[in-house]
C-alpha cells in the first residue's frame, strides 16, 4: 500500500515521510487529528515487529511517581481485569520483547513479536493498560507496587515496604549509582534532571495516592503520547486498531509538559557529598561534570561519544593518563548520558585522593588547554570513529530488537519537537565527523573547557552514614507512629489486610480468559538447532558456524585450563584482566589500545566453563574477537603479539590494570549480586562451577584484592605465576577454535587459524588432569553495603536420582511466573525472583533486591506444597507451554548463534537434543507437572544457601548461616 502525504487513514494524518537508508527503512510521521497523538511507522523488511507507546513524564520531586506508575498501570485495566496482565502475557505469548522503562524524562512501554496476531494482542493489552488502568479503583495496586506502611504484629514497630521502594533501595545501594544521582542533583538542582525519576527510598513514602492518580491524569493523555511502530506489518490494520479502539475516545488537549533548559541559578560549582561504606579505605570519587548541550543535535551527540573515547576510555587517553600519572586516582572513566534533553558528560576519578580536588580540576583543564593548542591525537580519533562505524554496521543489540533501539534513538529528538528521523541518519553524521577539517577544538573549548554549566563533586566515603541513615529511618518511623492516632494504626492494618486479600484472591477463569493467547498450532513445531560443522585442530576442536554477517568475522580462541595446576588456576582469571591492556614487546601500555581498536570491532578475554554434569566439564580461557574480513592479517599479527609477547614484568602498568580491575569487580559485585551468589552456590556443587567461581566469581575478586597487595610487596611472585600460566595455556595442545562468518570467507579464517596455531609452542606431553573439588553444601552469607538482599538456593537434582527432561522448562515457567512471582515479589516485596533447571543437573532459586532473608528461603522450601495443588486447565497449560517455547525461540544475533553452537558441542548435547526437548515441552500435561512435586520435595531437604545483603539484616538472621563474611574484604 502506498502512503501519500497529507492523506488521512483511520483518523491519522500523514504529515511527513522519508527514506532512511542507514537502517534500510522508510519513515512515516502521523498525527491523530482528534486526540493529538503522534505516531511514527518505520517500514522495514523485519519480521520482528515492534510497538511502543511513550509519554513525556518529567518528575516533580524524588518520590518516584513515574516509576511507580510504570509498574502500576500494568496491574489490570478496563478490558483486562487480571491483577497482573503483564505476567500473564509473559506466560503465554510469543513476544520477543516485553517490558516497561522509566527514564529521567519519559516512560516507555515497548513490546515486540514476530507473530502478527500475538503482536496485536500485546499491543492491545498495553494500550488498555496505559489509558484505562485499574489504579483508580484499586488502591491496593499503589500499595503493592509503590509503598505502604506495615506494622509488626509482635513488636508494634512501623516499617515501609513495596516493590518499587525495595527496588530503589537496591538500585541506590552501590556508590556509583549514588554518584550518578549526586552529579545530577548538583548540576541540575530541583529540576527535571535533578530529581530521581526512579524514586529516592527516603522520599518515596511522601507520595500520596491522590498525587499518584493526578500524575496519571496529567501525563497519560494521547496528546502527550508518542506511538512507535516498526517492521513488516499491515499498517492500515494497526492504525485502525489504535485509532478506533483507543484514541478516538479522547479529545486533544493543549496542556502538555515542556522540558526547558536548566537555568544557571541551579548550578553548584563545587559540591561535597558522602556515601555509605563498610570499607576502611578513605578514597572516594572526584567528578568533573558538564551540561554539554541538547540531545536533539545528533552531530553533537555522536561527536561527544567519539570524544569521550579519545579523552577517557583507553590507556592512551590524554585525560585518563594525566590523572593517573598525577597519582590522583586508581582509575578514570568517562560517563556520557545522551538520553536526556540536556546531555551530561562526566570525568570520574575512582579510588581518588580526595585532598587533591584542586589538582584534579587543574589537571583536566590544563590537558584540555593542551588539546586546544596541539589538537587531538589523530590516531586515537581515527580509532574511535572506526569503532563507532563498526558498532553501527554490526547492529548487535543482544536480546533487544534493533527496531526498538531505533525507536529509543528517535525519541531523543521526537520528545522535544525536532525531526525524529535525523537521529537515524548514522552514517551521514559519521562522515561529517571523519572530515579532516572537523572542528574538534571548538567542541572541546565550547562544550567542556569554557562551559559555565559545570560542577566539581567530591564524593567521600563515610563508615557511619549507613547507620545514620538507618537511625534516621527508625526515628522517622517512631515519630510517625507516635503521630498516628489509634484510628490511623487501625487503618494501616485494615489496608494491609485488604492488600493481602487482593494478593491472595486468584483471578477467575473468566478474567484470565480476557488475556488473549495463541494456540499451540501457531508455534513452529521445529526447534532452532545450531548449524555448525566441526573438525580437529591438533588435539583440539574447531567449530565453524555459517552466518550472514556483512563481512564481519566472529572468532573465539579457546585454551584449555586443565593444563594448569590448582595454584595457577586463578591466574587464568587474572590473565583475562591484563591481556590486551598490558605492554607487549611491540606496543606500550598506551599504544596497544589504539592499535587494537584500529583492527578489532571488539576484543575481550573471558573464562568459559561448560559443564556436562557436576563432575565433568570443559574449561577455557577464551579470546573473543570480531573484525572485518579485510583486516584479518592485522588481526592475526596483533593476536599473536598479545598472546605470546605480553610483558608481564611491566610492573607499573600491571599495578594500574589490577587496581582498575578491582574497582570494576567491586562495582559488578554490588550491581549483580544475584548472579555472583548464584555462581558461588553452584560452585559448591560442581567442578565446573567451582572453576567458574575461582576464575571469575567472588573467590576471584578476593584473589584480585590479594594480588593488588602482592604487587606492592612481592610482585615477582605474581609476575612469575602470570608467565607460568600463559606459557601453560597458550600452546598447540591447549588450543581450540570457534568462528562464524560468510561461507565465502572461511578460507580467510582458516589462514588466520593456521598462523596462530603454528606460532604456538607445542606444549607439554603430559596428560591434562581434570580438576576435582570437594562438594560441600553450605549456608553462607556475604555482608555488603546494601539495604536489600539476594537469596540463592542451589541443588544437584541428578544426585537425587532425577534426570533432565524438557518438561522441567515448563515447570520453570510455572514456578517463575506463578509461585515465585506471587510469593517473593508480589507478597514479599522483592523486585524480582526466579529459578532455573539446567541440563547438567543443577537447579537454583533466587531473589533480587529482596527485603527478606529466611522468609524467602521458606518459600523455596515450600514450593513442593504449592505444586501439590497444581490444577491447571487445558488453556492454562497451553499458556505455560507457549511461554516456555517463546523463551527458547528468541531471535538470535550472529554472536549468539556462535555461542549456541559452542554450548551444544562442549556441553555434549545429543544430536537430536533440541527436537527431543521441544517435543517434551509441547506435550507437557498437568499430570507431568504434578509429578515434579517429589523432585521439589527432595530438593527442599537440602541446604545450600548463599545470601548477599545488608549486615544488619544478615546478623538478625545469623542462626540461619554457618558462615558470615564480608563481600568486599
Amino acid at each position: 500500500m502506498e502512503l501519500k502525504l497529507n492523506s488521512i487513514m483511520h483518523g491519522f494524518l500523514l504529515k511527513d515521510k522519508e527514506v532512511i537508508s542507514d537502517i534500510h527503512g522508510e519513515g512515516y510521521l502521523f498525527e491523530h487529528l482528534k486526540s493529538g497523538a503522534r505516531l511514527i511507522y518505520i517500514k522495514a523488511k523485519d519480521e520482528n515487529k515492534v510497538f511502543s507507546i511513550s509519554f513525556k513524564t518529567p518528575p516533580e520531586d524524588d518520590c518516584g511517581t513515574p516509576h511507580i506508575l510504570e509498574h502500576s498501570v500494568l496491574c489490570g485495566s478496563r478490558k483486562y481485569a487480571s491483577k497482573d496482565p503483564f505476567n500473564e502475557l509473559a506466560k503465554g505469548s510469543l513476544n520477543t520483547f516485553l517490558n516497561a522503562l522509566t527514564y529521567a524524562d519519559k516512560t516507555m512501554y515497548p513490546i515486540a513479536s514476530c507473530n502478527e496476531e500475538d503482536f496485536h494482542n500485546l499491543m492491545d493489552v498495553y494500550l488498555d493498560a496505559v489509558f484505562y488502568p485499574n489504579i483508580y479503583t484499586k488502591k491496593e495496586i499503589f500499595m503493592q507496587e509503590g509503598w505502604r506502611y506495615i506494622v509488626n504484629e509482635e513488636t508494634g514497630e512501623l516499617n515501609v515496604t513495596g516493590v518499587v521502594y525495595n527496588e530503589m533501595k537496591g538500585a541506590l545501594s552501590d556508590p556509583e549509582s549514588l554518584l550518578q544521582g549526586a552529579i545530577s542533583r548538583n548540576l541540575f538542582g530541583k529540576t527535571t534532571y535533578g530529581f530521581e525519576s526512579g524514586g529516592d527510598p527516603a522520599t518515596i513514602p511522601n507520595l500520596t495516592y491522590e498525587s499518584f492518580l493526578a500524575f496519571h491524569k496529567k501525563y497519560y493523555h494521547p496528546s502527550n503520547s508518542y506511538i512507535y511502530l516498526y517492521g513488516d506489518m499491515d499498517i492500515e490494520r494497526c492504525l485502525k486498531h489504535i485509532g478506533d479502539e483507543y484514541l478516538n475516545d479522547f479529545m486533544r488537549t493543549i496542556e502538555l509538559p515542556e522540558i526547558l533548559e536548566t537555568k544557571a541559578t541551579y548550578l553548584q560549582k563545587l559540591s561535597k557529598e558522602t556515601f555509605p561504606t563498610d570499607s576502611d579505605e578513605d578514597t572516594g570519587y572526584l567528578a568533573y561534570s558538564v551540561n554539554v548541550g541538547l540531545c536533539t543535535d545528533e552531530e553533537l551527540t555522536m561527536a561527544l561519544q567519539a570524544l569521550s573515547y579519545v579523552l577517557l576510555e583507553t590507556n592512551a587517553s590524554v585525560i585518563k593518563t594525566a590523572l593517573m600519572e598525577a597519582k590522583i586516582c586508581d582509575d578514570v572513566e568517562g560517563w556520557f548520558d545522551s538520553s536526556t534533553y540536556e546531555m551530561l558528560f562526566s570525568i570520574v576519578a575512582k579510588n581518588a585522593d580526595l585532598s587533591k580536588v584542586s589538582e584534579f580540576e587543574k589537571t583536566i583543564n590544563q590537558t584540555l588547554e593542551r588539546i586546544l593548542k596541539d589538537g587531538l591525537d589523530k590516531e586515537l580519533l581515527t580509532s574511535s570513529l572506526r569503532r563507532l562505524s563498526f558498532l553501527l554496521k554490526e547492529e548487535d543489540y543482544g536480546s533487544t530488537p534493533k527496531g526498538l533501539i531505533y525507536g529509543m534513538k528517535l525519541m531523543k529528538s521526537w520528545l522535544h519537537g525536532k525531526n525524529p528521523f535525523f537521529c537515524l541518519r548514522h552514517f551521514e553524521t559519521l562522515e561529517k565527523l571523519k572530515d579532516p577539517n572537523y572542528e574538534w577544538n571548538i567542541l572541546v573549548e565550547k562544550n567542556i573547557l569554557h562551559n559555565t554549566k559545570k560542577n566539581i563533586l567530591v564524593f567521600s566515603p563515610d563508615k557511619h552514614k549507613e547507620k545514620e541513615i538507618q537511625d534516621e529511618f527508625l526515628k522517622k518511623m517512631h515519630d510517625k507512629k507516635d503521630s498516628f492516632t489509634e484510628n490511623d494504626i487501625k487503618q494501616i492494618k485494615e489496608d494491609t489486610k485488604k492488600l493481602e486479600i487482593f494478593q491472595h484472591t486468584e483471578d477467575t477463569p473468566e478474567i484470565l480468559e480476557q488475556i488473549p493467547i495463541l494456540q499451540l498450532s501457531q508455534i513452529n513445531p521445529a526447534p532452532s538447532i545450531p548449524v555448525y560443522t566441526k573438525s580437529r585442530v591438533g588435539e583440539g576442536k574447531q567449530i565453524f558456524v555459517p552466518l550472514q554477517s556483512n563481512g564481519i568475522i566472529y572468532l573465539k580462541l579457546h585454551f584449555d585450563v586443565d593444563c594448569l595446576n590448582e595454584e595457577l588456576l586463578p591466574y587464568a582469571g587474572l590473565l583475562t584482566d591484563v591481556l590486551g591492556k598490558l605492554d607487549t614487546i611491540k606496543y606500550s601500555y598506551q599504544e596497544l589500545p589504539m592499535v587494537t581498536n584500529e583492527v578489532f570491532g571488539g576484543l575481550s578475554f573471558q573464562n568459559d566453563v561448560f559443564s556436562k554434569n557436576t563432575e565433568d566439564y570443559t574449561g577455557f580461557l577464551t579470546v573473543k574477537s570480531k573484525f572485518l574480513k579485510e583486516d584479518i592479517a592485522k588481526v592475526a599479527e596483533l593476536t599473536k603479539e598479545i598472546l605470546l609477547n605480553t610483558k608481564f614484568d611491566s610492573l607499573n602498568s600491571l599495578q594500574k590494570i589490577v587496581r582498575a580491575a578491582k574497582i570494576k569487580g567491586e562495582n559488578y559485585l554490588l550491581n549483580y549480586s544475584h548472579l555472583e551468589a548464584i555462581h558461588f552456590s553452584v560452585g559448591q556443587l560442581s567442578n565446573g562451577g567451582k572453576i567458574n567461581e575461582i576464575t571469575s566469581g567472588i573467590d576471584y575478586f578476593h584473589f584480585l584484592v590479594k594480588i593488588d597487595k602482592m604487587l606492592s610487596e612481592t610482585p615477582e611472585v605474581v609476575i612469575n605465576n602470570l608467565k607460568k600460566a600463559a606459557n601453560c595455556l597458550f600452546t598447540q595442545k591447549s588450543f581450540h577454535i570457534s568462528f562464524g562468518c560468510e561461507e565465502e570467507d572461511i578460507n580467510k579464517a582458516i589462514s588466520m587459524r593456521d598462523f596462530i596455531y603454528e606460532n604456538l609452542d607445542p606444549g607439554s606431553n603430559s596428560k591434562f588432569e581434570k580438576f576435582s573439588f570437594d562438594k560441600n553444601s553450605s549456608s553462607l552469607a556475604f555482608t555488603a553495603n546494601s539495604t536489600v538482599q539476594y537469596n540463592i538456593f542451589a541443588a544437584d537434582f541428578k544426585k537425587l536420582g532425577y534426570s533432565y527432561n524438557g518438561k522441567l522448562q515448563v515447570l520453570r515457567t510455572i514456578l517463575n511466573l506463578e509461585y515465585l512471582w506471587n510469593e517473593v515479589r508480589v507478597k514479599g516485596g522483592a523486585y524480582g525472583s526466579g529459578c532455573s533447571f539446567q541440563q547438567n543437573g543443577i537447579c537454583y532459586f533466587y531473589s533480587y533486591r529482596d527485603p527478606n532473608v529466611t522468609e524467602t528461603y521458606k518459600i523455596y522450601k515450600n514450593l513442593w506444597k504449592k505444586l501439590e495443588t497444581f490444577n491447571a486447565t487445558d488453556r492454562e497449560m497451553t499458556k505455560y507451554i507457549l511461554g516456555t517455547i517463546n523463551r527458547l525461540d528468541q531471535p538470535k544475533t550472529n554472536a549468539e548463534k556462535l555461542n549456541d553452537a559452542i554450548n551444544k558441542e562442549y556441553r555434549d548435547f545429543p544430536e537430536d537434543f533440541e527436537i527431543m526437548e521441544r517435543n517434551q515441552i509441547i506435550h507437557t500435561t498437568k499430570n507431568d507437572v504434578l509429578e515434579f512435586t517429589d523432585l521439589l520435595k527432595d530438593i527442599s531437604l537440602l541446604r545450600n544457601y548463599c545470601t548477599i545483603g545488608g549486615e544488619g539484616k544478615i546478623l538478625a538472621n545469623k542462626e540461619f548461616f554457618d558462615t558470615i563474611q564480608k563481600l568486599i574484604p
